[in-house]
């Protein structure tokens, strides 16, 4: 769990639209022996389109996993009988099918995506009201819902990616103490490993904790939403989330989601933007604000962060870099004396590494 020093911003590691909708599935059985079925194929998003780390499923026996680069996909000791066969991947509708498993069967199926395709003129762009009946877009606002819909597939493939293909993944962390007037009085740098699987849950208006640095001592931290959080229900149930339309940031366009918390929560909280890409819907940035900062910490005026992503595999989007800022408040002075304005904490991505099976590996039978 990434920890920031001083009260810093902490970073860590970060239901579908009903759009389930079949186009093409061909089943062919091959003769086996052994008295269990096999089901294996690929998921293309068009004629000799492979779609890379699409999600998969044969339920209700055998469950969720990722293709490999070229879209293929294979379960085995299937006994038979009759499975739905769900493919799922952003940026697509998600499709469900039946297969029948023969014994003794192998059956080959081609899974074709339909690409998703949102009129966002249709989106009412809101901005700058307060959040009175916090939850997730609803079926009212189906554009909307289908948008937020792949920022739900975003976290449920991290979630995905982060528990059954566990993976240890490094920091390269620089913390810099800055003046009143921007100058550097401090810098330190470090390295540090993070497990995938150490998800810690969203809890409301309880972001603040206590934290274990690697030296061992310990300090207050924030915990930053991952990209988890996003699909978790608590923390949809207690944020509004509105769509404020596109944006320029970076120098590229992105479609940007806001979320904050009730008005009537008066705990310390998190409010923020999510970036999603135009033509991919991947997730491409967050940022994220500390409400009631003083609050929480005496002395402390605002603290943010700003967390970028990018592909690790081909579809499969991990945190990339994470840049939190604290800012204090100013401290009475005597005559010309610096002070420490802020912190920054400066985390870029330095390596990942799979501990068991990587994506498109098949898992363990159950």
């Amino acid at each position: 769990m990434p920890v920031a020093r001083a009260f810093r911003l902490s970073a860590l590691a970060l239901a579908l639209i009903p759009l389930v909708l079949p186009r093409a599935l061909a089943g062919q059985a091959v003769p086996l022996k052994g008295g269990a079925g096999v089901v294996r194929g690929v998921v293309l998003a068009g004629p000799d389109e492979p779609v890379a780390y699409a999600v998969v499923a044969l339920q209700p026996r055998f469950p969720q996993r990722f293709t490999d680069a070229s879209g293929a996909f294979d379960f085995t000791h299937v006994p038979a009988g009759t499975y739905h066969l769900i493919a799922r991947q952003v940026g697509f509708k998600p499709l469900d099918t039946t297969v029948v498993v023969a014994t003794d069967a192998q059956v080959v199926v081609t899974a074709t995506l339909e690409r998703l395709t949102v009129e966002l003129e249709a989106i009412s762009v809101v901005a700058g009201q307060g959040c009175t009946q916090p939850g997730p877009p609803d079926a009212s606002m189906p554009e909307l819902a289908a948008l937020f819909g792949q920022l739900r597939e975003s976290a449920q493939q991290y979630k995905l990616l982060a528990t059954t293909y566990q993976f240890r993944y490094r920091m390269a962390r620089t913390f810099t103490d800055v003046d009143e007037v921007g100058h550097e009085l401090a810098r330190s740098t470090d390295t540090v490993s993070y497990l995938s699987s150490a998800l810690v849950h969203y809890r409301p208006g309880d972001v603040v904790s206590v934290a274990t640095l690697p030296d061992g001592s310990t300090t207050r931290a924030v915990v930053l939403p991952t990209l988890t959080d996003l699909a978790d229900s608590a923390f949809q149930a207690h944020h509004c989330f509105s769509f404020t339309g596109r944006v320029q940031q970076d120098g590229a366009e992105v479609l940007r989601f806001h979320f904050q918390p009730p008005e009537a929560l008066e705990a310390p909280d998190l409010e923020g933007d999510v970036d999603l890409d135009p033509a991919t819907y991947q997730i491409r940035r967050a940022s994220v604000s500390l409400t009631r900062a003083g609050v929480a910490q005496t002395g402390v005026r605002a603290a943010t962060s700003t967390i970028t992503f990018a592909e690790v595999l081909p579809n499969i989007v991990v945190q990339k870099r994470v840049v939190s800022v604290q800012e204090l408040t100013a401290p009475p002075l005597r005559g010309g004396q610096r002070y420490i304005a802020r912190y920054v904490e400066d985390q870029r991505l330095a390596g990942v590494t799979f501990l068991h099976a990587v994506p498109g590996a098949q898992p363990a039978a159950p």
